[in-house]
Protein backbone atom coordinates (compact mmCIF):
# COMPACT_ATOMS: atom_id res chain seq x y z
CA UNK A 1 0.00 0.00 0.00
CA UNK A 2 0.85 3.16 -0.94
CA UNK A 3 1.81 5.32 2.42
CA UNK A 4 2.83 8.61 2.99
CA UNK A 5 2.64 12.49 3.72
CA UNK A 6 2.04 16.54 2.39
CA UNK A 7 4.90 18.25 2.64
CA UNK A 8 5.30 21.79 2.65
CA UNK A 9 7.22 25.08 4.09
CA UNK A 10 11.42 23.87 2.91
CA UNK A 11 12.68 25.16 0.23
CA UNK A 12 16.38 24.74 0.91
CA UNK A 13 17.23 20.84 -0.91
CA UNK A 14 19.97 19.99 2.07
CA UNK A 15 16.90 20.40 4.58
CA UNK A 16 14.46 18.32 1.94
CA UNK A 17 16.88 15.33 1.75
CA UNK A 18 17.38 15.00 5.50
CA UNK A 19 13.58 14.91 5.65
CA UNK A 20 13.28 12.86 2.84
CA UNK A 21 15.64 10.21 4.60
CA UNK A 22 13.71 10.30 7.71
CA UNK A 23 10.41 9.78 5.87
CA UNK A 24 12.03 6.59 4.62
CA UNK A 25 13.32 5.40 7.15
CA UNK A 26 10.42 5.43 8.95
CA UNK A 27 8.44 3.72 6.21
CA UNK A 28 6.94 5.98 3.75
CA UNK A 29 7.04 5.43 0.01
CA UNK A 30 4.97 8.60 -1.29
CA UNK A 31 5.29 12.02 -0.88
CA UNK A 32 3.25 15.07 -1.86
CA UNK A 33 4.68 18.89 -2.77
CA UNK A 34 2.63 21.58 -2.24
CA UNK A 35 3.42 23.82 -5.32
CA UNK A 36 1.69 27.70 -4.11
CA UNK A 37 1.85 30.45 -6.58
CA UNK A 38 4.45 31.49 -4.66
CA UNK A 39 6.27 28.32 -5.56
CA UNK A 40 5.51 28.60 -9.35
CA UNK A 41 6.85 32.54 -9.04
CA UNK A 42 10.26 32.44 -7.45
CA UNK A 43 10.98 28.73 -6.27
CA UNK A 44 10.27 26.33 -9.86
CA UNK A 45 13.83 25.49 -10.19
CA UNK A 46 14.05 24.66 -6.75
CA UNK A 47 10.68 22.53 -6.72
CA UNK A 48 12.16 20.74 -9.35
CA UNK A 49 14.92 20.01 -7.64
CA UNK A 50 13.28 18.51 -4.58
CA UNK A 51 10.59 16.56 -6.76
CA UNK A 52 13.62 15.06 -8.50
CA UNK A 53 15.11 14.26 -4.62
CA UNK A 54 11.78 12.49 -4.18
CA UNK A 55 11.77 10.77 -7.15
CA UNK A 56 15.84 9.26 -7.10
CA UNK A 57 14.33 7.88 -3.61
CA UNK A 58 11.93 5.61 -4.88
CA UNK A 59 8.97 8.27 -3.59
CA UNK A 60 5.72 8.14 -5.63
CA UNK A 61 5.30 12.00 -5.87
CA UNK A 62 2.77 13.99 -5.66
CA UNK A 63 2.30 18.15 -6.61
CA UNK A 64 -0.89 19.90 -5.58
CA UNK A 65 -2.07 23.64 -6.39
CA UNK A 66 -1.91 24.67 -2.90
CA UNK A 67 -4.27 27.54 -2.74
CA UNK A 68 -4.09 28.66 -5.97
CA UNK A 69 -6.75 31.00 -6.53
CA UNK A 70 -7.90 29.87 -3.31
CA UNK A 71 -10.46 27.49 -5.32
CA UNK A 72 -8.08 24.23 -3.97
CA UNK A 73 -7.26 23.35 -0.21
CA UNK A 74 -4.10 25.05 1.54
CA UNK A 75 -2.84 27.74 3.82
CA UNK A 76 -1.92 29.73 1.13
CA UNK A 77 -2.40 32.87 -0.19
CA UNK A 78 -3.18 33.85 -3.60
CA UNK A 79 -1.46 36.91 -5.43
CA UNK A 80 -4.17 35.80 -9.15
CA UNK A 81 -7.03 37.38 -6.49
CA UNK A 82 -4.97 40.98 -5.96
CA UNK A 83 -4.67 41.12 -9.47
CA UNK A 84 -7.67 40.02 -10.94
CA UNK A 85 -10.20 41.14 -8.53
CA UNK A 86 -12.99 41.24 -11.13
CA UNK A 87 -12.18 37.61 -11.62
CA UNK A 88 -13.07 36.85 -8.19
CA UNK A 89 -16.72 34.46 -7.53
CA UNK A 90 -19.87 36.89 -7.24
CA UNK A 91 -22.54 36.52 -5.03
CA UNK A 92 -26.20 37.09 -5.54
CA UNK A 93 -26.02 40.03 -3.37
CA UNK A 94 -23.47 41.39 -6.11
CA UNK A 95 -20.58 41.25 -3.49
CA UNK A 96 -17.25 39.26 -4.27
CA UNK A 97 -15.82 36.12 -2.71
CA UNK A 98 -12.21 35.39 -1.51
CA UNK A 99 -11.61 32.68 -4.98
CA UNK A 100 -11.71 32.86 -8.53
CA UNK A 101 -14.67 31.86 -10.72
CA UNK A 102 -14.02 28.74 -12.62
CA UNK A 103 -15.29 30.17 -15.25
CA UNK A 104 -13.65 33.11 -15.29
CA UNK A 105 -11.19 32.63 -19.17
CA UNK A 106 -8.45 34.39 -17.23
CA UNK A 107 -7.96 32.25 -14.08
CA UNK A 108 -8.59 28.93 -16.91
CA UNK A 109 -5.76 30.10 -18.70
CA UNK A 110 -3.80 30.77 -15.15
CA UNK A 111 -4.27 27.32 -14.49
CA UNK A 112 -3.06 26.00 -17.29
CA UNK A 113 -0.15 27.83 -16.87
CA UNK A 114 -0.09 26.51 -13.74
CA UNK A 115 -0.73 23.43 -14.74
CA UNK A 116 1.77 23.24 -17.62
CA UNK A 117 4.38 24.51 -15.34
CA UNK A 118 3.75 21.50 -12.50
CA UNK A 119 3.74 18.82 -14.80
CA UNK A 120 7.49 19.92 -15.36
CA UNK A 121 8.32 19.12 -12.21
CA UNK A 122 7.96 15.77 -13.15
CA UNK A 123 5.89 14.08 -10.59
CA UNK A 124 4.18 11.39 -11.08
CA UNK A 125 0.43 12.44 -9.91
CA UNK A 126 -1.01 16.15 -9.86
CA UNK A 127 -3.15 16.17 -6.71
CA UNK A 128 -6.34 18.50 -7.37
CA UNK A 129 -7.02 19.01 -3.40
CA UNK A 130 -10.48 20.10 -2.27
CA UNK A 131 -11.59 21.89 -5.69
CA UNK A 132 -14.64 24.12 -4.50
CA UNK A 133 -17.12 26.99 -4.86
CA UNK A 134 -17.12 29.04 -2.09
CA UNK A 135 -19.87 29.45 0.67
CA UNK A 136 -20.85 32.54 1.67
CA UNK A 137 -20.75 32.20 5.66
CA UNK A 138 -17.16 30.89 5.20
CA UNK A 139 -15.82 34.82 5.14
CA UNK A 140 -18.76 36.79 6.38
CA UNK A 141 -21.74 35.42 8.65
CA UNK A 142 -23.44 39.29 7.42
CA UNK A 143 -24.41 37.44 4.10
CA UNK A 144 -28.07 36.28 3.42
CA UNK A 145 -28.50 32.98 4.06
CA UNK A 146 -29.60 32.20 0.41
CA UNK A 147 -26.86 33.98 -0.77
CA UNK A 148 -24.95 31.74 -3.35
CA UNK A 149 -22.42 31.77 -6.20
CA UNK A 150 -21.70 32.70 -8.56
CA UNK A 151 -23.21 34.86 -10.62
CA UNK A 152 -20.29 36.73 -11.87
CA UNK A 153 -20.20 37.68 -15.89
CA UNK A 154 -18.89 34.61 -16.92
CA UNK A 155 -21.62 32.79 -15.38
CA UNK A 156 -24.60 34.47 -16.46
CA UNK A 157 -22.92 34.33 -20.29
CA UNK A 158 -21.79 30.61 -19.34
CA UNK A 159 -25.75 29.85 -18.27
CA UNK A 160 -27.70 31.51 -21.04
CA UNK A 161 -25.22 29.64 -23.51
CA UNK A 162 -26.40 26.62 -21.89
CA UNK A 163 -30.37 26.89 -21.29
CA UNK A 164 -30.86 29.84 -23.34
CA UNK A 165 -32.21 31.91 -20.62
CA UNK A 166 -30.98 34.41 -18.28
CA UNK A 167 -29.49 32.85 -15.04
CA UNK A 168 -31.76 32.77 -12.16
CA UNK A 169 -31.14 35.23 -8.91
CA UNK A 170 -32.95 32.26 -7.17
CA UNK A 171 -30.81 29.27 -6.58
CA UNK A 172 -32.64 25.89 -8.19
CA UNK A 173 -31.46 22.64 -9.08
CA UNK A 174 -30.28 23.70 -12.60
CA UNK A 175 -28.08 26.15 -11.07
CA UNK A 176 -27.04 23.74 -8.72
CA UNK A 177 -26.13 21.38 -11.85
CA UNK A 178 -25.01 24.26 -13.87
CA UNK A 179 -22.09 24.83 -10.93
CA UNK A 180 -21.77 21.26 -10.82
CA UNK A 181 -20.57 21.18 -14.57
CA UNK A 182 -18.62 24.30 -14.54
CA UNK A 183 -16.23 22.63 -12.10
CA UNK A 184 -15.74 19.35 -13.83
CA UNK A 185 -15.30 20.55 -16.90
CA UNK A 186 -12.67 22.79 -15.31
CA UNK A 187 -10.79 19.89 -14.06
CA UNK A 188 -11.23 17.95 -17.25
CA UNK A 189 -9.44 20.86 -18.62
CA UNK A 190 -6.60 20.69 -16.43
CA UNK A 191 -6.32 16.99 -16.12
CA UNK A 192 -5.57 16.67 -19.48
CA UNK A 193 -2.97 18.69 -19.73
CA UNK A 194 -1.54 15.96 -17.49
CA UNK A 195 -2.24 13.30 -19.05
CA UNK A 196 -0.91 14.55 -22.37
CA UNK A 197 2.38 15.38 -20.65
CA UNK A 198 2.17 11.73 -19.27
CA UNK A 199 1.54 12.72 -15.64
CA UNK A 200 -1.65 10.98 -13.28
CA UNK A 201 -3.86 13.28 -11.50
CA UNK A 202 -5.48 12.05 -8.33
CA UNK A 203 -8.63 14.35 -7.37
CA UNK A 204 -9.63 14.96 -3.56
CA UNK A 205 -13.14 15.95 -2.77
CA UNK A 206 -13.94 16.43 0.93
CA UNK A 207 -16.34 13.87 2.88
CA UNK A 208 -19.17 15.94 2.57
CA UNK A 209 -19.02 17.45 -1.02
CA UNK A 210 -22.45 18.15 -2.15
CA UNK A 211 -24.38 20.86 -4.43
CA UNK A 212 -23.32 23.87 -2.33
CA UNK A 213 -19.52 22.81 -2.90
CA UNK A 214 -19.49 22.13 -6.49
CA UNK A 215 -19.63 18.07 -6.85
CA UNK A 216 -22.35 16.13 -5.43
CA UNK A 217 -21.97 13.35 -7.51
CA UNK A 218 -19.03 11.64 -7.12
CA UNK A 219 -19.43 9.20 -10.00
CA UNK A 220 -19.29 11.95 -12.38
CA UNK A 221 -16.10 13.01 -11.48
CA UNK A 222 -14.79 8.91 -11.25
CA UNK A 223 -15.82 8.71 -15.07
CA UNK A 224 -13.62 11.21 -16.06
CA UNK A 225 -11.45 9.49 -18.69
CA UNK A 226 -8.53 11.80 -17.73
CA UNK A 227 -8.55 10.48 -13.39
CA UNK A 228 -6.26 8.12 -12.46
CA UNK A 229 -7.16 7.84 -8.49
CA UNK A 230 -10.11 8.98 -6.56
CA UNK A 231 -9.46 10.52 -2.60
CA UNK A 232 -11.22 11.94 0.56
CA UNK A 233 -10.07 13.53 3.27
CA UNK A 234 -12.44 12.18 6.59
CA UNK A 235 -11.01 14.62 9.02
CA UNK A 236 -13.21 13.65 12.05
CA UNK A 237 -12.13 17.18 14.27
CA UNK A 238 -14.14 18.80 11.07
CA UNK A 239 -16.90 16.48 10.40
CA UNK A 240 -17.59 13.65 12.33
CA UNK A 241 -19.55 15.15 15.37
CA UNK A 242 -19.25 11.93 17.66
CA UNK A 243 -19.61 8.33 15.20
CA UNK A 244 -15.99 8.81 14.19
CA UNK A 245 -16.25 4.77 13.14
CA UNK A 246 -19.18 5.29 11.11
CA UNK A 247 -17.80 8.41 9.29
CA UNK A 248 -14.70 7.29 8.17
CA UNK A 249 -15.88 3.95 7.21
CA UNK A 250 -18.50 5.42 4.96
CA UNK A 251 -15.61 6.90 3.58
CA UNK A 252 -13.54 4.29 3.12
CA UNK A 253 -16.31 2.26 1.34
CA UNK A 254 -17.07 5.40 -0.72
CA UNK A 255 -13.94 5.78 -2.57
CA UNK A 256 -12.94 1.88 -2.91
CA UNK A 257 -16.61 1.58 -4.18
CA UNK A 258 -15.87 3.74 -7.00
CA UNK A 259 -12.28 2.92 -7.32
CA UNK A 260 -13.53 -0.34 -8.38
CA UNK A 261 -16.15 0.47 -10.47
CA UNK A 262 -14.40 2.87 -12.94
CA UNK A 263 -10.79 1.30 -12.47
CA UNK A 264 -9.34 3.89 -10.32
CA UNK A 265 -7.23 3.75 -7.26
CA UNK A 266 -8.28 4.88 -4.40
CA UNK A 267 -6.84 7.32 -1.06
CA UNK A 268 -7.62 8.61 2.38
CA UNK A 269 -6.21 11.02 3.95
CA UNK A 270 -5.56 11.47 8.01
CA UNK A 271 -6.13 14.30 10.01
CA UNK A 272 -2.63 15.82 11.25
CA UNK A 273 -3.32 19.07 12.05
CA UNK A 274 -5.49 20.91 14.94
CA UNK A 275 -5.68 17.64 16.97
CA UNK A 276 -5.71 18.22 21.13
CA UNK A 277 -3.22 16.42 22.69
CA UNK A 278 -6.04 13.64 24.50
CA UNK A 279 -5.99 9.81 24.30
CA UNK A 280 -8.94 10.06 22.00
CA UNK A 281 -6.70 11.90 19.13
CA UNK A 282 -4.32 8.91 19.23
CA UNK A 283 -7.14 6.31 19.04
CA UNK A 284 -8.58 8.05 16.39
CA UNK A 285 -5.47 8.33 14.20
CA UNK A 286 -4.59 4.92 14.71
CA UNK A 287 -8.38 3.95 13.79
CA UNK A 288 -8.44 5.90 10.85
CA UNK A 289 -4.85 4.82 9.38
CA UNK A 290 -6.19 0.74 10.02
CA UNK A 291 -9.26 1.37 8.58
CA UNK A 292 -7.86 2.41 5.45
CA UNK A 293 -5.46 -0.54 4.90
CA UNK A 294 -8.40 -3.09 6.14
CA UNK A 295 -10.74 -1.31 3.88
CA UNK A 296 -8.40 -2.15 0.87
CA UNK A 297 -7.70 1.61 0.28
CA UNK A 298 -4.54 2.18 -2.32
CA UNK A 299 -2.94 4.71 -0.61
CA UNK A 300 -3.09 6.37 2.53
CA UNK A 301 -1.51 10.05 3.77
CA UNK A 302 -1.44 12.11 6.59
CA UNK A 303 -1.70 15.99 5.75
CA UNK A 304 0.28 16.83 7.27
CA UNK A 305 4.31 15.78 7.54
CA UNK A 306 5.16 15.78 11.76
CA UNK A 307 1.52 17.11 12.49
CA UNK A 308 1.64 20.39 10.66
CA UNK A 309 4.39 21.52 13.24
CA UNK A 310 5.69 24.34 11.28
CA UNK A 311 2.40 25.81 10.56
CA UNK A 312 1.50 27.22 14.03
CA UNK A 313 -2.09 28.24 13.14
CA UNK A 314 -2.99 24.58 12.64
CA UNK A 315 -0.14 22.70 14.65
CA UNK A 316 -1.52 19.95 16.37
CA UNK A 317 -0.67 20.66 20.27
CA UNK A 318 1.66 17.48 20.28
CA UNK A 319 2.67 17.51 16.57
CA UNK A 320 5.50 14.78 17.69
CA UNK A 321 3.43 12.34 19.04
CA UNK A 322 1.05 12.78 16.04
CA UNK A 323 3.38 11.93 13.76
CA UNK A 324 4.69 8.93 15.77
CA UNK A 325 0.99 7.32 15.99
CA UNK A 326 0.55 8.03 12.58
CA UNK A 327 3.53 6.31 11.11
CA UNK A 328 3.70 3.54 13.68
CA UNK A 329 -0.25 3.06 12.50
CA UNK A 330 0.81 1.85 9.23
CA UNK A 331 1.27 -1.71 7.92
CA UNK A 332 5.07 -2.44 7.91
CA UNK A 333 6.04 0.86 9.29
CA UNK A 334 9.52 0.80 11.17
CA UNK A 335 9.35 3.65 13.34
Amino acid sequence: MEQGASYFGVRDLRHVEADLDRFADEGLNAILHTYSERDQKFYEGTMADIVAASNDRGFTTYVNPWGVGKVFGGEALSQFLGKNPGERQQLTTGSREHAACFNSPTFREFMREWTRSAVELDPDMLFWDEPHWILPDWFDDDEPDDAWVCRCEHCKRRYRERHDAPMPVTEDETVRRFREDSLLEFLNEQMAIAHDHGVENAVCLVPESDADHGIANWERLAEDEYIDLISTDPYWGLFAGDDVDGFVREAVERVTDLASAYDLRSQIWVQGFGLSDEPSTYENIRKVTREAAEGGVDSTFMWGYDGCRSISSIASENPDRVWETYVDALPGASY
